[in-house]
């Protein structure tokens, strides 16, 4: 009787002034770090700590991306599961998951290879079964499609050739038109 009246009178107090819930859904997201080498992401909770790479560290449309996880456990035997890797355009209808098999031997990386088709935002979801299923994602920002080297070569090499030729072509015309106009006698008034 007494814990239930003593529940009761602190249930009933007002939310102390600045007090902010804590938002478990940031608990499951990761952020994406740019460093000279490439694009990584470090996750962890109280059981285990996920760390990845996300290559080539921007990532264009048309290319292939490479995400590739370490899952860690803080205690008891290492994870040896499967890890299931996706990758979702964001409001698009590109998704992609590929459940890669347990590890046993060292490293233990899982890699998934996708070829997001346009540019624009997209998240990367890890899913993996622990003490619980535990599923993070985080998001991953992708650029327009590159041109090739062949053909950014091919249209600066047809500037280039364009440019002399209309020079050329300047040149020829106003020597040929200048010594018309100046032959002939000039027009009455």
């Amino acid at each position: 009787m007494f814990l239930s009246a003593y529940l009761a009178i602190v249930l009933g107090q007002p939310v102390p002034e600045g007090f902010v819930p804590e938002n478990t859904a940031d608990k499951m997201s990761f952020r994406l770090v740019d460093s000279g080498k490439g694009t990584s992401f470090d996750w962890s909770d109280t059981e285990e700590r996920v760390r990845g790479t996300v290559t080539p560290g921007r990532p264009a449309a048309g290319e292939e991306v490479t995400i590739s996880v370490a899952v860690g456990s803080f205690s008891g035997a290492p994870y040896e599961g499967p890890v299931t890797l996706g990758l979702e355009e964001e409001g698009g209808g590109y998704r992609q998951l590929e459940t890669v098999p347990g590890r046993t031997e060292e490293p233990r990386v899982w890699n998934a290879t996708f070829v997001p088709p346009d540019s624009g935002a997209y998240t990367i979801e890890i899913a993996f079964r622990t003490s619980h299923q535990k599923s993070i994602k985080g998001k991953l920002d992708v650029g327009l499609a590159r041109v090739s080297t062949t053909v950014a070569l091919g249209l600066g090499l047809g500037a280039i050739l364009a440019a002399i030729g209309y020079g050329l072509f300047i040149l020829f015309v106003k020597k040929e038109g200048g010594a018309s106009e100046a032959s002939g006698p000039p027009p009455a008034a």
